[in-house]
């Protein structure tokens, strides 16, 4: 069986809320999200519930944490949506056959762990308005597509407690932040999108790097005739549903 048909035929509607990976459950699978949003959430009696990673559409769930036994954190649906989920082996077997593909998916993750660093850097560094300024952006980064609009208008599927919870503040201090920069004139809001009316100002006050900016495909592997020409297989250079939301 091919990679899409295989995908296709695994999918599945879950709701906003769903658990996909509970902690501590044996890890044998991946999860590639179709449609909706998922999240990645560690749990502390001290500290609360933190929102650890953002899953986008064409994303694929568990991919980093494919050398550990078990879940170490939870991943529920943010939103509603669609999700395929397959055995790690019968993933690594399709990949295996599409070298380029398999690249893909390697060079989204390495950004992902840099944009990762970018945030647990700015996370410890900058005042609480940076912060929310920093997250809005990464935010941005994730949804923009190259040549379709200004991109400064994007989804924010998530409520004031959430985005404290991905930025380590109270909710009550992110509506404060959120009224002021209503207010000031930087952003408008009409949920579930944002706009940012003064995006340029806030990448230079907040040394924004997009880590997604750029991707280097020159170390990608020539494709084969599997790759290139077989039925059903996915399109040179990009998954059919991998990088339309990423680039």
């Amino acid at each position: 069986m091919n990679f899409v048909s295989d995908v296709q035929q695994r999918s599945r509607q879950r709701r906003k809320g769903d658990v996909l990976i509970k902690v501590g459950a044996p890890a044998t699978h991946v999860y590639i999200l179709q449609s909706g949003w998922a999240v990645l959430k560690s749990r502390s009696k001290s500290k609360g519930n933190r929102i650890l990673q953002s899953y986008l559409p064409g994303d694929v769930i568990g991919l980093s944490e494919i050398g550990s036994s078990f879940a170490t954190h939870e991943v529920s649906m943010q939103t509603d949506g669609t999700v395929s989920r397959l055995p790690r082996v019968a993933f690594c077997k399709h990949l295996a056959r599409y070298p380029r593909l398999e690249a893909l998916f390697k060079a989204i993750g390495s950004l992902d762990l840099v944009a990762l660093r970018y945030h647990n850097a700015c996370m410890t560094s900058m005042s609480g308005s940076q912060k929310l300024k920093f997250h809005l952006l990464q935010l941005r980064s994730r949804q923009l597509v190259d040549d379709v609009g200004d991109g400064d208008r994007f989804q924010v599927p998530f409520s004031q407690v959430e985005i404290g919870q991905a930025i380590g503040m109270t909710s009550i201090y992110v509506n404060k932040l959120l009224r002021s920069l209503k207010d000031t004139g930087d952003i408008e809001i009409c949920r579930p999108h944002f706009r940012l009316l003064k995006r340029e100002i806030w990448e230079a006050e907040t040394e924004f790097v997009d880590a997604y900016k750029d991707m280097d495909t020159s170390w990608f592997p020539e494709a084969d005739f599997d790759e290139a020409g077989a039925p059903g297989a996915p399109p040179d250079d990009q998954a059919q549903w991998s990088l339309s939301a990423r680039r």
